[in-house]
Formats: structure tokens, C-alpha cells, sequence
């Protein structure tokens, strides 16, 4: 019987078939096997179990294990496999289902090129973690995270102390031909040279305090005309005052209620409501933190060490776009025999279509463009609780039709 279980899991098939007797002997693993180790946790977040002891309990009672065939597993050995198994081996895994499977995108931001969300987010922690400095008498780790706007996907992370350099994270990640998103505690001169000097591209929030001299004012563009809750709206190619690289940038200024905003680009060829937007679509990575750390109980870690937590953030990760690939699936499963209708996010071509509402209130202006991907993107609390309850259960129509109407 092929399960709901077997289907979630199905983008790892070949990956087992091909990986897991390699990793086994480069781990020199006798009692514990990569393939059982990474399904189990798989297991444990999909059933949301809140630490490594409440697992190794559920393999030895709860029904569901034993349908889908996991045995019991002592504690010690299990808590083992978070250091004889190299993180890199769970890295491999989550971008081999990255790249073979089939996801969703968005054609509207497709059409203007890949576009990378960069943040990160502190997942407080306890004292007894060393290696995770934070404050003097603090312990904390940093998740810093790139996150595809295209695809709605996580695409790099790597878990540090809190106290690694954010701009380090993105300047190692940097590709050619993407564009960049982030906050303004990433920008610098140094930075924002490095990134196009690698023919790539950035969209940044800049501090207020950054002196610059304008070169030439730019025309306010927008197919439809500026939202209302915009105003004082410039755009302009700047070079900053105290840049020892002599770079020439774009700034685009607007206040939203009493709030200024300065965001620094080397595109040119967007329009301006066009890179108010993708900065806006920047807030998508923050909710993919809160979703880690509270649906999907993120803050709960099964092991403490350097290489265990990578290997735990890396099996939640893995999960969380399992699930995405899931829901989509079913989604599409159950629209095939049904009108889909024409304003529908994967049929828009044009960026600035999202933005309908023209009003003043800023909060409606967001909504109104983020609520056209919940149907596709948005994986909510009830329906992890329906995966949940159907996991065991066979992978028919009437549980497609479940996980793609909820």
C-alpha cells in the first residue's frame, strides 16, 4: 500500500537508492543507518513530537510508527547519529529535492529574474551551548536563510552563533545574475560593490543616515499609477558621499505613514512601484521564520552540538518543502478537472497586477499582495494537522482531495 507517508517522502527515493550506502560507511555506521535516521526524523516533525526522548518513546508505541514500518531505537543510539553523520550529508539531501522536484512559480516575478529573500533570525537557546555566543551571558544560534521569491522555497541557510556577520552569510552565497533583497542592516559600500562586481544584483533598504549626492532624477514609473499610501516618492541614480568604490546606485525614497524609506538598487530596468514591491515581498522570509519557529516548533532542537543542530534545522527544512511539494501536488490534483480562475496567481504575467489596491492604508496595500499565494504557498496549521492524521493512510483520492482543499 503506497501511503500518504510514501508520498511525502518519495523525492528522497533515489536520493536513498544512490546515497545512503555511502554515507553509512563514510560514517562507519553499524546500529544506526542514514536512510532509517533521516525518515525517523521526518516522522518525528510531521507528528510534531518536541524532542529526540518523546520520539524514541513514539517509535515504541504509537501505532502509526509501526504501520509505517519503524522500529524502536535505543536513545543513545540515536542521539549518536547527530554527530557520526556529517550535516553535509542532509545539505546534499535537501538540494537534491530542490532540484529534482517539480514546484510551482510565479511568472509575473518571473519574467523580471530570480529574486532571493536574505534574513536571519536568533533561536534563543540555553546556557550550556558554549559554542553559541550571543551576549555575556547569553547563548543564542542564528539561522540565516535565503528564500526564493519565485518558487516560495528556502534555498540556503546555515545555523551559526549569533553573533556571525549577516553580510558574511550573503556574501557567500552570491550567484550571477540573481537580485538580492534585504534589510538594511545588510547593506554596505563594500557589499554592494562585491555584488555587482559579481553580476549580480541587490535590492536594500539603506539607513537614513548614509550622505549621497543625486546624479540625475529619475521619472516615477507604475503601470497603473502610485499607491496612495505612498508619498514623497523619488527615484533618482545617486552615488553615495563616503563610497571609496565610486559606485553609482539607484535610490528609491517614499515615506509610508511616518515612516522613510530608503532602498538602494543596481537594477534600472524595474519600474519604481516595481522595486517598492519586491522590497515589500521582502517581509515573506520573516514569515517563514515565524513558521518555523512556531508551526513548526523550530526552537524545540533534538541535539545541542554545532553539527546536530545543522543536521536538525536541515531535517525541518527538508520536511517544510516536502510538505509544499505535498500540498501542491494535491492542489493540482484537484483542480485538474476544474476552471481555474483567470486572475489566479500562476496565470498573472505582470508584477504590478498584484497591486490592485490603491489606497491609503498601507496594511491593505500588503495584504492585497500576499494573499493571492496562500492557496499554493501557505501551509497553515490545520492542514499539518490533517497530514498528520492521514500519514497512515493510503494516498487516494479521498485523501488528495483533503490535503488539496484544505
Amino acid at each position: 500500500m503506497h501511503t500518504v507517508f510514501d508520498e511525502l517522502i518519495a523525492p528522497l527515493r533515489n536520493f536513498f537508492r544512490d546515497k545512503s550506502s555511502e554515507f553509512d560507511e563514510q560514517a562507519d555506521s553499524k546500529a544506526l543507518f542514514f536512510k532509517d535516521f533521516t525518515l525517523k526524523l521526518i516522522f518525528a516533525h510531521v507528528m510534531k513530537f518536541g524532542s529526540l526522548k518523546v520520539l524514541i518513546t513514539e517509535l515504541e508505541s504509537n501505532e502509526a510508527a509501526e504501520k509505517l514500518g519503524f522500529q524502536p531505537t535505543p536513545y543513545s543510539t540515536f542521539r549518536e547519529g547527530f554527530s557520526r553523520f556529517d550535516a553535509n550529508f542532509f545539505q546534499q539531501a535537501f538540494q537534491y529535492i530542490l532540484q529534482t522536484s517539480s514546484w510551482l512559480s510565479i511568472p509575473a516575478i518571473d519574467e523580471l529574474g530570480v529574486f532571493k529573500l536574505v534574513d536571519g533570525s536568533i533561536f534563543p537557546n540555553i546556557s550550556s551551548m558554549t559554542w553559541a555566543t550571543y551576549k555575556k551571558k547569553k547563548n543564542a544560534i542564528r539561522m540565516h536563510m535565503s528564500f526564493e521569491l519565485n518558487r516560495m522555497i528556502p534555498t540556503e541557510f546555515i545555523a551559526t552563533a549569533a553573533n556571525f556577520s549577516e553580510r558574511s552569510f550573503l556574501q557567500s552565497i552570491v550567484q550571477q545574475g540573481i537580485t538580492y533583497i534585504a534589510d538594511r542592516g545588510y547593506f554596505s559600500f563594500d557589499l554592494a560593490a562585491h555584488i555587482t562586481k559579481s553580476d549580480a544584483f541587490f535590492i536594500f533598504r539603506v539607513k537614513g543616515n548614509y550622505l549621497f549626492s543625486v546624479c540625475q532624477d529619475l521619472a516615477i514609473t507604475s503601470l497603473n499609477g502610485m499607491p496612495a499610501c505612498f508619498v514623497n516618492v523619488k527615484d533618482q541614480m545617486i552615488a553615495f558621499d563616503n563610497d571609496d568604490h565610486g559606485q553609482t546606485y539607484r535610490m528609491v525614497c517614499f515615506t509610508v505613514l511616518s515612516s522613510d524609506f530608503m532602498i538602494c538598487t543596481n537594477r534600472t530596468d524595474l519600474s519604481t512601484l516595481e522595486i517598492i514591491m519586491l522590497y515589500a515581498y521582502r517581509w515573506q522570509v520573516e514569515l517563514l521564520f515565524k513558521f518555523i519557529k512556531r508551526t513548526l516548533n523550530g526552537i524545540h532542537l533534538f541535539n545541542l552540538s554545532p553539527n546536530g543542530v545543522t543536521i536538525h534545522f536541515y531535517v525541518l527544512l527538508i520536511t517544510a518543502v516536502l510538505e509544499l511539494r505535498l500540498k501542491q501536488l494535491c492542489i493540482n490534483f484537484v483542480q485538474f478537472t476544474e476552471t481555474i480562475e483567470s486572475n489566479d496567481v500562476i496565470n498573472v504575467q505582470k508584477l504590478e497586477s498584484f497591486s490592485t489596491y490603491k489606497g491609503f492604508d498601507p496594511a491593505i496595500w500588503i495584504k492585497n499582495l500576499t494573499d493571492k499565494f496562500y492557496n499554493y504557498w501557505k501551509i497553515g496549521l490545520h492542514w499539518l494537522i490533517t497530514l498528520k492524521n492521514s500519514i497512515t493512510k493510503p494516498f487516494d483520492f479521498h485523501v488528495i482531495a483533503k490535503l488539496g482543499g484544505t
